[in-house]
């Protein structure tokens, strides 16, 4: 069910002119159209409508200036929305062609205004962020809404169902004086609220120390500055690295209990034929395992100083400790040391069979067998840093990419590649490095094409991901479906179903994902690709995007909330990044805000607004995947032309033209930020 002709003209009228009211007002955005020739003016319309009902007592000016000389049904109409609902909101179901949605204020029955809202919405139930109103006989919502989907568990679907009954024994309401009258009250009711907080606010400042709720305490790290805090934290990261470093029992594992062999042919024979088959795998030698161990070193010893290209893949991809330790030894020197110094050795490992390490009666030993000194010296290092940087710098490039967008062509990737690089790998190469790192399994992204272009995509979007993830959740129920309660025996049947149902839900998951990675692709069309900082090869993505300064406030509120039974040094740190990494990777509010929840911060949440407002704006200071990178917002200062700033306690800090610019320019805010 819609609007009719004459209630859309009605409608649009009345909010067309309140919008362009609204932005005169308050400048929320430059060039404001409702013209709708590009995808930036809905956005432009919806940040000016969400200033409407951030300030709706505009409303009593705007009928009393009546700038449009609108008809007094219309005006009626305009005071009508100061009861205007936003928030979120869960769709039921739909009825007799309209949307029940369920919220704070209870159920209402919703009408579309120029389309269906099944067709705006899609398949219930589902999550709507919008902005319900009353308009004459019935409801509508102010035109700009954002759907989610649910959790389609059978425990979730319950929840709502329970839900909406409860709901649904207050009344629907269905006709604008229904609306009217439970806005009313609903809204009254939130005004208490929010009076009774601030007075509570009041009470806690003039008090000093805040009172956390039971379960809850202010951590050591609360209120230090942040050079303060990073050196307690570092303080608190070398104690545990001291305390994980491994035994002597642990480090002596990967020794070869022997003394010192210099001999390849000696050193050979310490290894067993599995290993030596191993070795022989790598150089492509066939036919090893038939014969004796002696036979095999023999083979190996006369092959391998002949390997370099073999080799010297080996030192372009070992870790970097293990390649400076290969390159000490490589001139024929030795590394000797002793028990005590084992923490300063505690993550090098030998380069076997190119290095070895010996655990003799003088202590510890790393060395290159005699045989391969040749090939040691045949090897051009200064080319070997230069390929081992290109090759990091590469994968960098791609990990960020795939981080901030979740899908990207190469073809992006190696521009951003080259935008930030000047020694750069050639294409071709750079190419044949992804999709081999792809395929080890250990990379951050997998290689995916979608014709007529390759792609890489964020691990998470990975076949092999997806799989895990859904072994995983079901591992509770396969150990309770097999086996017999009674008897204990094992019941082949049920083992049979949970094949075939799993069969049928991983193909139907995957065939999700193939078609979500599609919908990136045609979403991210519409924006270049975010450019790559070019701090990033010095700085990780991850770090640059845990320093944002709205996570740097979320963590310093974390410090001060500390649960009992955590790592008060430790579990900040933790919380934003898992925070941030959400925000990126399900782009889920919601889920995030649950996930709090089921973790016991609605104590905190119903203490003050504070945890729910730094929590939105870590989510919208991080990249959309949806917005190829760019975070939400990024996008709002894009259309707004003005940068936005935060207080300590999440709210949008106010600055005046003639005010300093909070960026710390020295220039006032009007010729700075605020252009």
């Amino acid at each position: 069910m819609v609007l009719n002709d004459e209630q859309n003209e009605l409608f649009f009228d009345t909010m067309d002119s309140l919008l362009y009211y609204v932005n005169d007002r308050f400048r929320v955005v430059e060039g404001f159209t409702l013209d709708y020739s590009s995808p930036i003016d809905d956005v432009k319309s919806s940040l000016v409508a969400h200033e409407l009902w951030e300030n709706v007592e505009i409303i009593d000016d705007f009928v009393r200036d009546n700038p449009q000389r609108l008809s007094p049904r219309c005006l009626d109409l305009a005071r009508s929305w100061k009861n205007a609902l936003p928030g979120f909101y869960t769709l039921v179901r739909y009825q007799s062609g309209r949307a029940l949605l369920m919220g704070e204020a209870g159920v209402f029955s919703v009408c579309g205004v120029t389309y269906e809202l099944e067709h705006e919405i899609g398949k219930a139930p589902a999550y709507v962020e919008t902005v319900l109103l009353p308009f004459e006989d019935t409801v509508v919502y102010d035109g700009f809404l954002q759907a989610y989907d649910t959790d389609h568990s059978a425990a979730e679907l319950q929840r709502i169902q329970d839900e909406f009954e409860n709901c649904c024994a207050k009344g629907i309401a269905l006709t604008g004086e229904d609306f009217t009258k439970r806005a009313e009250a609903f809204l009254a009711e939130k005004r208490d609220r929010e009076l009774d907080a601030l007075l509570d606010d009041v009470a806690r400042e003039s008090a000093g120390d805040e009172v956390l709720p039971q379960g809850f305490h202010r951590g050591p790290l609360a209120g230090l500055s942040p050079g303060e805090r990073e050196a307690a934290v570092q303080e608190r990261m070398v104690q545990i690295a001291s305390a994980l470093a491994p035994s002597r029992k642990d480090f002596d594992r990967r020794t070869r209990k022997h003394e010192p062999e210099s001999s390849l042919a000696g050193c050979l024979m310490l290894m067993t034929k599995i290993e030596l088959e191993s070795i022989a795998q790598v150089l492509g030698m066939g036919g090893l395992s038939k014969l004796r161990k002696s036979e095999m070193v023999e083979e190996l010893a006369a092959e391998l100083p002949a390997a370099l290209p073999v080799l010297e893949a080996r030192l372009l991809f070992v870790s970097d400790k293990d390649y400076r330790l290969a390159r000490k030894v490589a001139g024929g020197q030795r590394v000797t040391f002793g028990p005590e110094e084992i923490k300063a050795h505690a993550f090098e490992w030998p380069m076997e069979p190119y290095t070895f390490m010996f655990r003799g009666s003088e202590g510890y030993t790393v060395l290159v067998p005699d045989e391969l000194l040749p090939s040691f010296a045949a090897v051009d290092f200064d080319e070997l840093d230069r390929m081992r940087r290109q090759t990091v710098q590469a994968l960098s490039v791609v990990d960020a990419c795939t981080t901030m967008c979740g899908v990207a062509s190469l073809d992006d990737v190696y521009d951003q590649y080259r935008a930030l690089v000047a020694d750069v790998i050639e294409r071709a190469d750079f190419d044949a490095l992804v999709e081999s790192e792809a395929m080890t399994g250990q990379a951050g992204f997998d290689f995916w094409t979608y014709l007529p272009s390759d792609y890489v995509v964020h691990y998470t979007l990975g076949a092999d991901y997806l799989a895990q993830e859904y072994t995983r959740s079901q591992r509770s129920e396969i150990g309770e479906l097999f086996r017999n309660v009674e008897t204990g025996e094992i019941s082949r049947a049920p083992f049979e179903r949970f094949i075939d149902r799993a069969r049928a839900d991983l193909a139907s998951e995957l065939e999700w994902l193939e078609q979500y990675k599609r919908d990136l692709v045609e979403s991210q069309k519409s924006l270049p690709m975010k450019p790559l900082s070019r701090t990033l090869l010095e700085n990780d993505l991850i770090g640059e995007l845990l320093d944002d300064p709205n996570c740097v406030r979320l963590r310093a509120y974390f410090d001060a909330h500390v649960p009992d039974g955590e790592d008060d040094y430790a579990f900040a740190d933790r919380m934003v990044e898992e925070i941030a990494m959400s925000s990126i990777e399900s782009g889920s509010l919601q889920e995030i805000f649950a996930y709090l929840m089921d973790r016991g911060f609605d104590r905190l949440a119903n203490q003050d607004d504070r945890l729910t407002l730094l929590v939105t704006n870590v989510f919208n200071a991080m990249p959309s995947w949806e917005n190829n990178g760019w975070s939400p917002q990024e996008l709002y200062e894009q259309v707004t032309g003005r940068k936005m700033f935060f207080n300590e306690d999440g709210t949008v800090k106010k600055v005046g033209p003639g005010e300093p610019c909070p960026c710390g320019s020295g220039k006032q805010y009007r010729d700075c930020c605020g252009r």
